[in-house]
């Protein structure tokens, strides 16, 4: 038997024990387990990439997601959580906060004690085995072309494999599905190390940065898993988390990587449907986004259509700026606010959109107020 059909083998049987490890999906709350999750601070970088993280892993009813750090790993606090999310952000800083010792430690918890981790974005490139790169060699993978890490952002087309619709059944009739692609790793078959199952490829090509190359990002992998010793981990190279109607891809890859129930998530949650076309981030399209943005604080009628056009061109710092306008003078900016952070699934807008509805003295604007808030929380595993 030659090498290169042993490996072959290897491939297919790890692929096999993947499928045949997905519980098929349950309905929400059938389960009572609560599965501990930490999502990595490596010292205050890129806060937004965190609380997205956190906001989406509440979708399950289940999950308990708070901030941990590095020092939490080196003392062992980290031995009572289920899994460890590393997010967006820098690959370089969260490796330099880990350091050397806890690069170490962290994979011994994966290989040795089953630890569960994802990696979003940076925490993609941190998990794979790259030249030069500081990296712990958990996902079977390699990054290339790192020079030209700043190519560009886009809403990004993917498509799954026959094995990520086992994981993700929901988006199992699409062909394309769309997803925030902000500078991800373009990552190829690592030449040793553990083998991974490419569980969703990367459709779009971005290159609108000068100098980045055409055809490097579209036909790669977009979503990958591997079994590491007794441990399972799963790389997303775009954002689901911070991708309205796509955030539930999160907290179920949790799931699958803590080998439990695969539930279910509400219909208000899962809509793959937001989003209809590829958008990628020209500077035709960012001066656009440039200009909606800038309406936010015009006039009522400015700033309605501008709550809708951030929206609609998936303008990733839009989050940073609805919340703020709960506190609009005008009545009609203030109640459409509420129902765009319903469109984006801002759930950590919920304590403003509280407040809101506490100091509004229009009775029939503190009605709509209160009906969203309701919506608002809705997306979240419990209402409370």
């Amino acid at each position: 038997m030659t090498k290169l059909t042993i490996k072959f083998l290897f491939i297919a049987l790890i692929s096999s024990l993947l499928i045949s490890s997905c519980k098929r999906v349950e309905k929400q709350n059938q389960t009572n387990e609560t599965i501990r999750v930490g999502v990595f601070d490596k010292n205050g970088d890129s806060p937004w990439c965190i609380i997205d993280a956190i906001e989406a892993l509440q979708i399950d009813p289940n999950m308990e997601a708070e901030m941990v750090r590095a020092s939490q790993i080196m003392s062992g606090e980290l031995d009572n959580f289920d899994a460890i999310v590393f997010p967006g952000g820098s690959g370089r800083g969260e490796t330099q906060s880990l350091g050397d010792a806890g690069m170490e430690k962290l994979v011994k918890m994966v290989k040795e004690q089953g630890k569960a981790v994802v990696g979003i974005c940076a925490g993609a490139y941190i998990m794979t085995k790259t030249p030069d790169y500081p990296s712990l060699d958990l996902n079977g993978c390699e990054a290339i072309d790192i020079e030209h890490d700043h190519r560009g952002h886009a809403l990004s087309k993917f498509s799954l494999t026959k094995e990520g619709k086992e994981i993700f059944p929901e988006l199992k009739d699409r062909k394309i599905s769309f997803c925030q692609y902000y500078e991800g790793p373009v990552l190829v078959p690592a030449k040793s190390g553990a083998k991974f199952i490419e569980l969703a490829t990367m459709l779009s090509d971005v290159h609108t940065v000068e100098g980045a190359p055409a055809n490097m990002t579209n036909n790669r992998p977009f979503v990958v898993a591997a079994q590491v010793g007794k441990g399972r981990v799963a790389s997303f190279v775009g954002h689901p988390e911070c991708t309205p109607g796509m955030r539930w891809m999160l907290p179920r890859i949790v799931r699958w990587t803590c080998d439990r129930e695969l539930v279910s998530y509400p219909k208000n949650v899962v809509r793959p449907d937001f989003f209809k076309n590829e958008i990628i981030y020209t500077k035709e399209i960012n001066d656009l986004q440039s200009k909606y943005h800038k309406q936010l604080t015009g006039t009522r009628a400015e700033k309605l259509e501008g709550i809708e056009k951030v929206i609609e061109l998936a303008c990733w710092s839009s989050k940073k700026w609805i919340p703020g306008m709960l506190r609009d003078k005008d009545a009609m900016v203030r109640v459409k606010a509420s129902w765009a952070l319903i469109q984006l699934e801002r759930t950590d807008a919920i304590p403003d959109l509280e407040v809101a509805v506490l100091t509004e003295k229009d009775k029939n604007v503190k009605i709509e107020l209160e009906k969203n808030l309701k919506a608002l929380k809705g997306i979240l595993g419990t209402n409370s």
